[in-house]
């Protein structure tokens, strides 16, 4: 049976439950005796439905009053027999499943009571009953205590089943644990994240650039009759990474009777699957659906049907990858490998999802596979099992592959404090280049029944070093004033330091996977670099690439690069008749453009240079290619041009810009283009 969406809801809302009026709506006995066996009556009737919640309420009415009467005046203690347990005792039977109800809900302080008090009943009646006492001990952090009751659960339980196998598993856990727990220096550092309203909140994912989605239990009190109801939905909220302080439902169409929850969103924030799911009979039913996000709100979601959500299975826990090409998610159907098992389905353009495929038994066990998502730059699949070795319950895990060759590496199990002795679930890490540098994470590890969010942040120090010269001398450049800004917090500075005689710095660096440089020196040009860099846990040293400052360019350079922007290499200025040098009609529009340019920017000077056909001379040419030149910059300098601005130069019949025969044949039309003069400018210091 699937159950994470459905305990989590019930979970949150057993606090609500317990203070309801249920216990007030039981039938009024008429006699104390009649009362008691009312409440056992009930509350088994309730157990078998699999309605823990309210079967806990009964069974505690029932125990608290059956101390009262003794069991020779309790004539319902003898009256059934059952395999196993001969003249059954209702307070053993009671005990027990109260113990296994407390359990089913996650409530391991209080199962472990009632399992503790179940051990010393007879074994044959409840066999089961020291291996789940010691899951409880485990759970609870009495490790040595787990060990031993395991260990005696191991020596005495005979049936070759799951349990024999859970049993030997959970004595691994224990041994991991203890490895665990003696590590001299923890590299992570896990904290709750301060939620309002104290909320319940789960399952964190990007639902745009600056938006987080969660998942959350809230009362409702929009129902017809008034009633106060309770329903998982999805919310999203702004998240720095340690605390939510207002949060928003998503709202989009729902469908009555339904929960929605654990969303994920492709890259633009445009298309959302989620899981949604009902009970029936005490039975979770769950597909994954697809809404569309539009100028007017979120479409009304669609099931993905096949080859997604296949009839008779449940699926749920979707997780877009971040280059939106494929969709993984967690589903009971058949074709896995053990109960719930990872898989996942390349997306096309428009995000439909096409053939599904197991993730094979490198990822998947004979037991539970859920909540996966993956980190695209390390390429590194993370979701949570409760059949490989671990702190216990579900832990999360790690393991690099490829989905075109669906091939994985090995798992690896995160360790603690990532991972505790309760359930551990919905890793999403939230550094896009460092997989464990941060991240956030679901679990129950601080309350006795709900799944809440924790902030991971992983123990690591970079001590960065480099150099700063001059770009034109190559020369160390001291007393240079940077500023290095965490480039995920842009505002905020948060070390300030001067190169020291040699040009050095350094500096150090916790969680920042990227990061900025302003560097600053008087007659400098400023100069801002940006970095990326990887790393794991503990300290490490690196060196950054060398970072030059240019001088600050004067006003006459900045005005001469301007015109360089301005100018081509070379532009004909005027053209002129066969034989003449003198300036035609016309001629004045291009050589009053040359009078603006060098007027806007006066610490250019340029050449003026002539040019004539080839009929002639040589030396008749260039004399020819002087007066013409002679006459433009007469005409630039009556208009307050300056002289020392303008440098002529004759070239003559040289550099002909067309061919002037073609085949042996004059080309008159080329003779005409190539009499003309040119300017191009000359950069003088």
């Amino acid at each position: 049976m699937f159950t994470i969406p459905y305990k989590i809801f019930l979970l949150r809302l057993f606090a609500v439950l317990v203070m309801m009026p249920a216990i007030s709506a039981m039938p009024q006995y008429a006699s104390a005796q009649n009362n008691v066996r009312g409440y056992y009556v009930k509350a088994e009737q309730l157990f078998k439905q699999k309605k823990y919640y309210e079967a806990i309420q009964y069974y505690e009415k029932y125990l608290g009053e059956e101390v009262s009467i003794t069991a020779r005046s309790n004539p319902f203690a003898v009256q059934k027999k059952i395999k196993g347990k001969s003249n059954l005792s209702t307070r053993n039977e009671s005990v027990y499943h109260l113990a296994e109800s407390y359990r089913l809900c996650n409530n391991y302080t209080k199962a472990e009571k009632w399992y503790k008090e179940a051990t010393g009943f007879d074994k044959s009646a409840y066999p089961e009953c020291l291996y789940w006492y010691a899951v409880t001990l485990r759970a609870n952090q009495k490790y040595d205590d787990a060990l031993t009751a395991f260990t005696a659960f191991r020596e005495s339980y005979t049936n070759m089943d799951k349990l024999l196998t859970g049993a030997d598993r959970e004595l691994e856990n224990l041994k991991f644990i203890k490895q665990q727990l003696a590590k001299e220096k923890q590299t992570f550092t896990v904290t709750p994240v301060q939620m309002p309203e104290n909320i319940s909140a789960y399952a964190m994912n990007y639902a745009a650039e600056d938006k987080t989605a969660f998942t959350s239990i809230k009362s409702d009190s929009s129902s017809n009759d008034k009633t106060l109801t309770y329903a998982v939905s999805l919310y999203e909220t702004s998240f720095d990474g340690s605390k939510i302080e207002k949060t928003e439902k998503i709202n989009f169409p729902e469908e009555k009777g339904y929960h929605n929850g654990m969303a994920t969103f492709d890259t633009k924030g445009k298309t959302m699957f989620f899981t949604r799911w009902k009970v029936e009979n005490g039975k979770t039913i769950s597909s994954i659906y697809k809404s569309k996000k539009t100028d007017t709100g979120w479409t009304k979601p669609v099931s993905l049907g096949q080859p997604v959500n296949v009839e008779g299975s449940n699926t749920a826990q979707p997780f877009i990858t971040a280059d939106d090409k494929y969709l993984l998610f967690s589903s009971d159907r058949a074709g896995g490998i053990g109960k719930f098992d990872l898989w996942f389905a390349p997306l096309d353009s428009n995000l439909n999802p096409l053939l599904v495929t197991n993730m094979g038994n490198i990822v998947n066990t004979a037991e539970d596979e859920l909540a996966p998502s993956y980190h695209q730059t390390s390429r590194t699949l993370l979701y949570s099992s409760n059949g490989l070795t671990g702190m216990g319950g579900f832990d999360i895990y790690s393991a690099k592959g490829d989905f075109q060759l669906s091939n994985w590496d090995k798992p690896k199990n995160a360790g603690y404090p990532i991972n505790s002795s309760k359930d551990d679930l919905y890793y999403i890490s939230t550094d896009e280049d460092n997989l464990w540098n941060t991240g956030i994470l679901s679990s129950d590890r601080n309350s006795e029944c709900c799944l809440d969010m924790f902030a991971v942040r992983q123990d690591n120090k970079q001590i960065i070093k480099g150099l700063v010269i001059d770009c034109k001398s190559g020369l160390p450049l001291p007393g240079v004033s940077l500023s290095i800004r965490n480039a995920k917090r842009i505002s905020r500075n948060f070390i300030t330091q001067n190169t020291d005689y040699n040009g050095n710095y350094s500096f150090s660096l916790n969680n920042a996977s990227r990061f900025e440089i302003t560097a600053n020196k008087e007659g400098y040009e400023p100069v801002e670099q940006s970095y990326t860099i990887y790393f794991d846990s503990g300290t490490d040293t690196i060196r950054n690439a060398v970072l030059c400052l240019s001088m600050v360019k004067s006003i006459k350079d900045i005005a001469v690069q301007n015109a360089i922007d301005v100018l081509n290499e070379s532009s004909t200025i005027a053209k002129f008749p066969y034989n003449k040098s003198s300036l035609v009609k016309g001629a004045h529009y291009e050589l009053d453009s040359l009078v603006s340019l060098m007027t806007n920017n006066p610490y250019i000077t340029i050449e003026v240079g002539g040019y004539t056909d080839s009929k002639g001379s040589e030396e008749y040419n260039l004399r020819l290619a002087q007066k013409r030149i002679d006459a433009c910059i007469k005409y630039l300098v009556s208009k307050g041009i300056a002289r020392s601005r303008l440098i002529g130069k004759a070239y003559g019949e040289c550099c002909p810009l067309e061919p002037e025969t073609m085949d042996g044949v004059d080309n008159p039309a080329a003779r005409e283009r190539n009499r003309r003069v040119e300017y191009k400018l000359i950069e003088k210091e």
